[in-house]
C-alpha cells in the first residue's frame, strides 16, 4: 500500500512537472510573439513618420510655408498635442474692429394731408476683451402739408469699461439738436457703473446707475448746467439666427429741482434679409419724455420707424 501511494504521488509531482514546463514554454512563447509584433509595428510606424516628413517637407517647398501639424509638434511618444482654441486678438488701433449699420427709413401720406417724414442713421459697435464701444449719429426730418414739422439730430457715444467679474464701468456723451423744442441743443454726459444681470449667448441685459448733467443752450433755453443721476437698462436677444431683438430705457433725474426728470426708451427689432450684401429690415419704436418741456412743448415725443439696413 505505502508502495503504491508513493508510486502515485510521484505520478502526480512528475504530471505537475511536466504541465508546469509547458506552462512555461507556452508563456515564453506568447512573449516572444508579442515582442515580435511590437517590433514589426516600430518599424512600420517609423517607415510612416519618415513617409509623412517627407511629404510636408516637398508641400513646404511648394506652398512657400510652414505645413500645421508637423511631426516637429509632436511630443516624444508620438502623440499630437491638442491644439489650442484660436482666440480674437485685439485691433491695434482704436479706429480698427468696428461692425457699421447704415439705415434709411421713408414714410409719407397724399391726399387730404400731404406728410413726409424721413430718418437717416449710422451706428457702430466696437467689442474688445477690455471695452464695448458704440456710437451712433442720426437725423430725422418731417413735414406736414408742406411745412415742416421735425428736424432732430443725435450724436451718442458710449464706452464700457470691462472686468473680470459681471460689473463694468461706463461713460457716454451726448448731442442733441431740435428746433421744435424749448431748446435747440442739449449736450449731456455721465459716469458710472453697470452690472451684467443676464448675459450668454443669446441674451444679454444688464443694469446702469450713474451721475452726470445736461446742458441745453440756444432758443428758450435757460442755459444753465442741470446735475442728474442715471438708472438704466439695457437689453438684447438673438431671437432666432437672423432675428435680433434689443430695448432700453434710461431714468435721468434732476438733483437741481427733486420732482423733475427725463425718460428715454427705445425698443427695436432688425431680421436679416440678405447675408450677402448685409441687407436688414430694421423696425423701432422710440419715446421720450421731459417733465418740464418749456412753454407751449408737449412732454412726450414718440418716434416710430421701419425701413432697410446695412452691415458693413
Amino acid at each position: 500500500m505505502q508502495r503504491l501511494l508513493n508510486t502515485t504521488l510521484a505520478g502526480i509531482v512528475a504530471c505537475a512537472g511536466f504541465a508546469g514546463s509547458a506552462l512555461a514554454n507556452d508563456t515564453e512563447a506568447d512573449r516572444a510573439a508579442a515582442l515580435e509584433r511590437l517590433e514589426e509595428a516600430r518599424i512600420a510606424f517609423e517607415a510612416a513618420k519618415a513617409e509623412l516628413e517627407a511629404a510636408q517637407r516637398e508641400a513646404a517647398a511648394v506652398t512657400g510655408g510652414e505645413i500645421k501639424g508637423s511631426t516637429s509638434a509632436q511630443s516624444d511618444d508620438g502623440v499630437q498635442p491638442a491644439e489650442e482654441a484660436d482666440v480674437p486678438q485685439d485691433p491695434s488701433s482704436w479706429k480698427d474692429g468696428w461692425d457699421w449699420k447704415a439705415v434709411v427709413a421713408l414714410t409719407g401720406a397724399s391726399g387730404n394731408n400731404e406728410n413726409f417724414s424721413a430718418l437717416a442713421s449710422l451706428s457702430g459697435e466696437r467689442n474688445t476683451s477690455k471695452y464695448e464701444t458704440s456710437l451712433k449719429l442720426a437725423y430725422t426730418y418731417g413735414t406736414s402739408d408742406g411745412t415742416k414739422n421735425t428736424s432732430r439730430g443725435v450724436l451718442d457715444l458710449r464706452n464700457d469699461w470691462l472686468t473680470d467679474s459681471k460689473w463694468r464701468y461706463f461713460a457716454d456723451a451726448k448731442y442733441e439738436y431740435d428746433e421744435f423744442q424749448s431748446w435747440d441743443h442739449r449736450l449731456s454726459g455721465h459716469l458710472g457703473a453697470g452690472y451684467e444681470i443676464i448675459k450668454d449667448d443669446k441674451q444679454e441685459l444688464i443694469g446702469r446707475l450713474g451721475f452726470g448733467g445736461s446742458y441745453e443752450f440756444g432758443g428758450n433755453a435757460d442755459e444753465h448746467l442741470i446735475p442728474e443721476g442715471l438708472l438704466g437698462l439695457d437689453w438684447k436677444y438673438q431671437w432666432t439666427e437672423n432675428t435680433k431683438l434689443a430695448a432700453s430705457t434710461t431714468y435721468y433725474p434732476s438733483f437741481d429741482d427733486f420732482g423733475e426728470f427725463r425718460w428715454n426708451s427705445n425698443a427695436g427689432i432688425e431680421v436679416v434679409m440678405d447675408e450677402e450684401s448685409g441687407m436688414t429690415l430694421n423696425a423701432g419704436i422710440e419715446h421720450r419724455h421731459d417733465s418740464q418741456p418749456g412753454t407751449g412743448k408737449k412732454p412726450n415725443d414718440v418716434l416710430y420707424f421701419m425701413g432697410l439696413g446695412w452691415s458693413f
